[in-house]
């Protein structure tokens, strides 16, 4: 029973996730004292969502703008940050709500990317 008692402790600090580490960045966008980061989280399922953050270089903080399975691509342009999707928003079997704008900036939305067959591996890089 001991045994157990020390592997138990063991396993879930091996499993416990180093969020900003395993990040697997897609793209970033950097834009007057903001960022816009879109990347996954390393994992061992197949698939994993998708996030997209604002994130203020000043005092530190983001604000998540989407988590979603389908995001073909992000760009930004005067002010307006454009999201392109494989069909509509969805998060796994769920569709999702995207918010117009968020701070200062506006949301456009795309669904018109058509996946032909599977989509595309994606390369991905670590941020250091």
């Amino acid at each position: 029973m001991r045994k157990f008692l020390i592997f138990i402790p063991i396993i879930i600090l091996g499993c416990v996730n180093k969020l900003q580490e395993d990040r697997l960045y897609l793209k970033e966008i950097k834009t007057k004292n903001k960022v816009i980061e879109w990347f996954y989280y390393s994992n061992v399922s197949s698939t994993s969502a998708d996030y997209v953050l604002l994130y203020d270089t000043i005092n530190g903080e983001s604000d998540t703008i989407i988590n979603s399975t389908n995001i073909k691509d992000i760009r930004f342009s005067n002010d307006t940050i454009t999201l392109f999707f494989y069909g509509k928003p969805k998060k796994y079997d769920d569709y999702l709500i995207i918010n117009k704008t968020i701070e200062y900036f506006k949301i456009k939305i795309d669904t018109n990317s058509v996946s032909k067959g599977p989509i595309p591996s994606r390369e991905s890089y670590l941020k250091k």
